[in-house]
């Protein structure tokens, strides 16, 4: 990894990142913004004809400081990937069928007397006073509503209380994309068909393309999704199977035209054999199905998902499989495994 061993210059130059989706371009847009682009240069590989997995689409908060470390500006941002606000997570049907609760990124009321507040609800509730604790919560209060405004915009400090965004993660890609190849890294188009290993240090050196391009790197970031093209294909690294606490391995996504105005929250409703998920954007209506091959199968599952759609399809569904878990190591040598190709 060194540039120049003889003089002690140990500054990476040479990024190589390979895949694409939101970690790859996250990925490259981070790095120009944080690093002088002058003496480094940042390669993005990846292939047209290899899709995304673009069902990441809810976020949670630390999305906004990622937003604003690149310095973007919010408007345009929300404009570009269709984003709608999102105060939390509406939970449906997971105690008995019925229940529902907002999972709120916000805390409940404020600490009095050095003691958190549920402590003095608590007591209150003891005393006879049924009042939910929900209703001491400003963001429950506003998704219950379907409302949302920013906290500057009631008189209150930025950081009053947190939200984040749901979003076409496709357009969010290509908004990244946009930004960082305006920064300096280039994108190259191509199926990666051979990894080159150091013969003694076993460090990622280079990646053949099909067309017979060889390119070189001193950093690599696998965002080559679930199959890890460098970090388990090249590297061997292993994988921490998760499975006996995490049983659901397939899904199924698809999105329908929208019968109602965006809510700021996503809901999660417990079904069979797993749960599903309702992700509202400005221009649709994101939905999948999460479920466990051993008690579900494809054609049952989007059958189930199909019918319970609020409006039309607007594509066709699309199926994933994979293994809940993570890599043993998702730094191993000189590859950084980034988004899926780490963990799931």
């Amino acid at each position: 990894m060194m540039a120049d061993a003889s003089s002690g210059d140990r500054r990476i130059r040479k990024v190589v990142i390979v895949g694409g989706g939101t970690a790859a371009w996250m990925t490259a847009a981070a790095l120009s913004r944080t690093l002088d682009m002058r003496d480094l240069s940042i390669r993005l590989v990846e292939s047209a004809e290899i899709g995304t997995v673009g069902v990441g689409e809810s976020t949670v908060p630390p999305i906004r400081e990622f937003n604003r470390m690149l310095g973007l500006d919010e408007p345009d941002f929300m404009r570009a990937t269709q984003a709608t606000f999102k105060l939390g997570v509406q939970f449906r049907d997971w105690g008995k069928i019925g229940d529902r609760y907002i999972h709120s990124f916000a805390r409940y009321g404020q600490p009095m007397g050095g003691v958190s507040f549920h402590h003095h609800w608590l007591r209150l509730k003891a005393n006879g006073d049924n009042t939910p604790l929900e209703d001491y919560s400003l963001p429950i209060l506003a998704a219950n509503l379907g409302r949302f405004s920013r906290p500057e915009t009631l008189g209150l400090p930025p950081h009053a209380f947190p939200y984040a965004f749901q979003f076409d993660a496709l357009l969010y890609a290509a908004f990244l994309r946009r930004y960082a190849e305006s920064r300096g890294v280039v994108r190259t188009e191509g199926k990666v068909v051979d990894v080159g290993l150091n013969g003694e240090s076993g460090f990622v050196e280079s990646i053949t393309l099909e067309n017979g391009e060889r390119i070189d790197g001193e950093l690599f970031i696998d965002c080559s999704g679930f199959r890890g093209l460098l970090i388990e294909q090249a590297l061997h690294t292993g994988y921490e199977d998760w499975t006996n606490w995490l049983p659901c391995d397939r899904s199924v996504a698809v999105p329908c035209e929208a019968a109602d105005a965006p809510v700021p929250y996503t809901r999660a409703i417990a079904a069979e054999a797993g749960w599903r998920w309702r992700i509202p954007l400005q221009h649709r209506v994101g939905n999948g199905y999460v479920y466990c091959s051993r008690y579900l199968n494809d054609d049952a599952a989007w059958g189930l998902l199909s019918q319970r759609l609020e409006g039309r399809a607007l594509a066709e569904p699309r199926f994933l499989r994979f293994v809940t878990g993570r890599r043993k190591k998702q730094w191993n040598r000189n590859c950084v495994a980034i988004g899926l190709s780490a963990g799931f």
